[in-house]
């Protein structure tokens, strides 16, 4: 049985610090998404210090919640009398949707950041331009 070494080439003090750049960057970006799904959570949208744990359980149990109510409000409206309008059907899911839920996106910086080869603070002469 022959065994396999991985070997890799010595990594420069500068891709080292890099990817130490880049785990906090990436970090940074996590913990702000976990923010973002705590504020559209009901149930722990005004609590300042929740664990990503009880962000994840409870954004599952408010799905869980918007589909019983979907489907409660589908048995109930008028869609049983309309035979499966779709007209009807989209309207409903549509009032459930928040009106802003398809405006929100990504800051342009981290696009910039993704496009580059190389991470913005490694390159000297080409600086992000200023968003205002």
């Amino acid at each position: 049985m022959t065994k396999f070494l991985s070997v890799s080439k010595p990594k420069s003090s500068a891709q080292i610090v890099a990817k130490q750049h880049m785990k906090k960057h990436l970090k940074r970006i996590r913990n702000k998404e976990y923010g973002r799904l705590r504020d559209m959570v009901p149930a722990i949208a005004n609590k300042q210090h929740v664990s990503k744990v009880t962000v994840i359980e409870e954004a599952v149990r408010y799905i869980d919640e918007l589909h019983r109510a979907l489907a409660s409000r589908l048995t109930n409206t008028e869609i049983t009398s309309a035979h499966g309008n779709a007209d009807v059907l989209k309207d409903i899911v549509h009032s459930l949707i928040p009106t802003d839920f398809f405006e929100r996106r990504a800051p342009p910086a981290v696009d910039y950041e993704k496009q580059q080869k190389l991470p913005s603070y490694l390159c000297r002469n080409k600086r992000p331009a200023r968003l205002v």
